[in-house]
């Protein structure tokens, strides 16, 4: 199996927000949306790949009996990180241009 396209501190945003099928099995699950930034808590080996946890979203008491429901990686892409800005720089080509 292909190792974790994620791991936990590392910021996603969602991709598919579209958990149709899971709330139809449990409609008090919390469900990550497209826009917001998340950060990955945990990452689980399931039988359909891996799933991860995520610091904003906390389903752990939502089934009682049952593992905390996690969001396959498919549906997340990695946040890029923010290059460097001189200010200065910045600034100049503002006037500048």
């Amino acid at each position: 199996m292909k190792p974790p396209l994620f791991h936990p501190g590392q910021e996603v945003i969602c991709t598919n927000d579209d958990f149709t099928v899971l709330l139809v099995q449990n409609p008090n699950i919390q469900t990550p949306k497209r826009g917001p930034i998340y950060t990955v808590r945990g990452v689980y080996d399931t039988h359909r790949g891996y799933g991860i946890t995520l610091a904003e979203i906390n389903n752990a008491g939502v089934a009682p009996g049952f593992p905390e429901a996690n969001f396959h990686e498919s549906r997340f892409a990695p946040v890029p990180p923010l290059e460097e800005i001189d200010i200065a720089e910045a600034i100049e080509e503002a006037v500048t241009a």
